[in-house]
């Protein structure tokens, strides 16, 4: 029986071949976007779960009585306070340093030390396999706990050097290139790798979706060594013997003891929350998970309403078929059987090419965007999927009996003849359709406004420069700290003599990464408590304000290094905040060096977002760069930019050792990057935009040729009596134009809503007036006119004569 309703599900697939492959390509397409961000969604939510004990660790924090927030962080000194209480609830305590990015020579071979690029690492104290339950794969974590200066590699990057023999990497050096914020010395201290220990997953609560490279005990130039005063550094996290009671019977426990912690003269409480509970309050990253659930649960609905539609069509379409199987005496089940196997059939195609589709892109399935990174797991991805098979073949069954009990109540004879549908009988559907609209508006809406977005800051930002010339201008990082200030000068001149380099531009920071300092004087010394002011500074050559097109408004551009350039920003702010004309002020270093405000500029535009220290303005100081260079932008004539790269390129690989990739990107590149939420997701929401826009156009396609030919004989009739081609369009195309306006009065003030809460982070945001909103439904209209008028044109042209005819 199952092989007959095979063969009749397949000839019936083969007959609809058409419909069928959009149906299919649609779910297709539609499961594989719910799925990856069903995929980032399930991440999220098991973070820390790759901790043994996570509901026995608890995370120390810090809070003012009447303090509304937890401090940040918390110094070590709280944990050693901690340790020595008898009597509470803890098994142990451990604190974790703030990861950072350290840079490294690494012993590769016996007596071959090689620098690296800089990598993830973390600081730890000898209690955190204790209470984080970490697997060590090779070497010992004993011995790391008593040897200074220890390393712990994590799997992934000792393959990457040692290969697959890990016990390779025990005993081989490292020597610190940089150094972490807390460090005494600048460079150069030695380190041991004592073990190798099983990867971390990236999605835990400390370092926040990236990759953590190594751990370090005992660091002699770490945050535990550094006994500075009023500075948290790191995280505190304690083992509890219990769970969730244990955790505040801990509380209870010091809050009876009154322990306490004074740091910038005020006393702290301390608090136990459970792990992750500032990563998820804090972090942001509730809003991701929402986000993406919100987006892949819209993006397959649609799909699944074009599914069934077209499903409930196609069956609905045989009812002389099955008023035939009602005569002979075949029963409902068989007709649902029958019905089913067809409908699990054409899933099972869908899913088969979504497993396709992840195998080939997995590869390049990464979301890199601004801190966070995510590489998306193909097989994880595929098995994810298979578990949402189960929920469409549910609702595939539902069709299912829908189409039965719809062919049930039907009279024979006039289900033989054909099943007549009236207007009435088309609320499903226009619901259906009114469904997949709403969504419409939403995605379309949301890519208008990224990509306007995206071209507003893109052009804002430094946009003394044109877009054109930001692309032709090469931004190559030069902070290798293993180089040393002569070979990067010399390796400058060399790409400086590159054919189709117009001009050079050393920095010590890149650009759009931050600045070379933050805070001015407006008083020598026995002032300063009072009168300093935050202020972002650039050192800058004697070229710098030629090669950025910065016109210089008032003043003159500085000829010596004790003269300065301020931007508008800083010059009001000295105006109105301090109560002293700019042009001509003497502000002061740290070391009570003064310098003198030589000229004003435009204002130095480098970031959009709101709530950033690039309001408030820049400073503009000379430098001598034969001292230290950590930047070059090389400006290239037009359409010389990539063969100037590629010579570029072929100088770093020669200049660099092999394990360090050069890095080079165009200043438009960069300017990208830096604003990653729009330009990140503008792709991907006009993806899924063209997603529900075709798949709805296909449903309205489909909904107006059932109408044109269900109505005809009623058109010719009103033909007839003296209607116009006019009053035919008409007829048809107010329930699609009821639809779409319905809809959009829906959609629209809930999307402007959402425009005012997202244009809150920024300080540069694109236009959304009525002209906007007018843009996005003309738009929408104008596909949708497109869809359905060639329809309506035909029936409104038929001969009345011919197709009373026919009947």
């Amino acid at each position: 029986m199952i092989q007959h309703y095979l063969k009749i599900a397949w000839r019936n697939l083969w007959k609809y071949k058409t419909q069928s492959a959009i149906c299919i390509v649609g779910l297709a397409v539609c499961l594989l976007c719910f799925s990856i961000c069903l995929y980032v969604c399930r991440l999220m939510w098991a973070t820390d779960q790759c901790f043994p004990q996570k509901e026995r660790i608890g995370e120390i924090a810090m809070k003012e009585p009447q303090g509304a927030k937890d401090l940040a962080g918390v110094p070590p000194e709280l944990i050693d306070k901690l340790r020595i209480l008898n009597g509470m609830e803890a098994e142990a305590f451990t604190y974790l340093g703030y990861p950072g990015y350290r840079s490294f020579e690494i012993e590769v071979k016996p007596d071959e030390m090689l620098p690296f690029d800089p990598m993830l690492c973390m600081e730890v104290d000898t209690c955190f396999r204790q209470v984080f339950g970490v697997d060590v794969l090779a070497g010992s974590w004993q011995a790391a706990v008593h040897t200074p200066n220890a390393v712990i590699l994590s799997e992934t990057l000792a393959r990457r050097i040692y290969g697959n023999r890990l016990q390779d990497a025990i005993g081989k050096r490292l020597c610190t290139t940089s150094r972490f914020a807390f460090a005494g010395a600048n460079s150069g201290i030695g380190y041991t790798v004592q073990a190798v220990m099983a990867d971390i997953p990236s999605n835990n609560s400390f370092t926040y979706m990236q990759p953590l490279a190594m751990l370090v005990l005992n660091d002699s130039d770490g945050r535990l060594q550094w006994k500075g005063k009023d500075v948290t550094g790191g995280m505190g996290y304690v083992l509890l013997k219990g769970g969730k009671d244990s955790r505040k019977k801990l509380e209870a426990d010091l809050r009876t003891k009154g322990l306490g912690l004074q740091m910038f003269g005020r006393e702290f409480d301390v608090h136990v929350r459970p792990l992750g509970y500032a990563y998820w309050k804090y972090g942001g990253t509730m809003y991701i998970v929402w986000i993406a659930g919100i987006i892949g649960s819209l993006v397959l609905l649609v799909g699944l309403l074009n599914f069934f539609y077209f499903q409930v069509g196609t069956f609905l379409a045989r009812s002389g078929e099955y008023s035939l199987r009602r005569v002979f005496g075949g029963g409902s089940a068989h007709l649902l059987g029958q019905l089913f196997v067809q409908a699990a059939l054409t899933v099972l195609i869908a899913f088969l090419l979504v497993f396709v589709l992840i195998e080939l892109l997995a590869p390049v399935l990464h979301i890199d965007m601004m801190e966070f990174e995510l590489s998306i797991d193909g097989p994880v991805l595929q098995y994810q999927c298979a578990q949402y098979l189960l929920l469409v073949l549910a609702g595939s069954l539902g069709v299912c009996l829908f189409t039965v009990a719809r062919t049930r109540r039907i009279n024979i004879q006039t289900g033989i003849r054909g099943i007549s549908i009236g207007r009435g009988k088309h609320r499903v559907r226009n619901i259906m359709l009114a469904i997949q609209y709403f969504i419409c508006w939403i995605f379309v809406t949301l890519s208008f406004a990224l990509y306007l977005q995206a071209d507003k800051t893109t052009s804002a930002l430094f946009g003394t420069l044109t877009r054109q010339e930001k692309s032709r201008i090469l931004s190559i990082p030069l902070d290798y700290p293993f180089m040393k200030q002569a070979e990067k000068l010399a390796l400058i001149e060399r790409m400086k003599q590159c054919a189709g380099v117009e001009d050079c531009l050393l920095s010590d920071v890149d650009y759009t990464q931050g600045a070379s300092g933050n805070v001015f004087y407006i008083q020598p010394d026995s002032r300063r408590d009072k009168e300093e002011t935050p202020v972002n500074i650039l050192s800058v050559p004697h070229n710098f304000f030629r090669f950025m097109h910065i016109p210089v408004l008032q003043g003159k551009v500085p000829n010596t290094e004790n003269e300065l350039v301020i931007d508008q920003v800083f010059g009001q702010e000295l105006r109105t905040k301090h109560r002293m004309e700019p042009l001509g002020a003497t502000l002061y270093g740290y070391y009570d060096e003064g310098y003198k405000v030589a000229g004003i500029s435009s204002p130095f535009v480098t970031n959009a977002y709101g709530g950033t220290f690039a309001e408030k303005g820049y400073v503009f100081q000379l430098v001598d760069f034969r001292q230290y260079v950590g930047h070059c932008y090389l400006k290239c004539y037009a359409g010389k930019a990539d063969e100037v790269r590629t010579q570029v390129d072929g100088l770093l690989h020669q200049a660099l050792p092999h394990t360090v990739e050069p890095r080079i990107s165009t200043f438009q590149d960069d300017i990208e990057a830096k604003q990653g939420i729009e330009n990140a997701l503008k792709g991907i929401i006009f993806f899924l935009a063209v997603v529900c826009v075709t798949l709805t156009l296909l449903g309205v396609y489909a909904a107006i040729t059932i109408d044109t030919e269900s109505r005809s004989k009623e058109v010719a009739i009103r033909k007839v009596h003296g209607a116009s081609v006019g009053q035919i369009m008409w007829l048809f195309a107010r329930t699609y134009i009821g639809i779409g306006g319905a809809t959009a009065l829906l959609a629209f003030p809930l999307l402007y809503g959402f425009m005012e809460y997202w244009e809150q982070m920024y300080r540069i945001f694109f236009r959304y007036g009525v002209w906007f909103w007018v843009t996005v439904f003309l738009f929408v209209a104008a596909v949708t006119a497109f869809t359905v008028v060639s329809r309506i044109v035909r029936i409104a042209r038929i001969n009345p004569a011919e197709m009373i005819k026919k009947e």
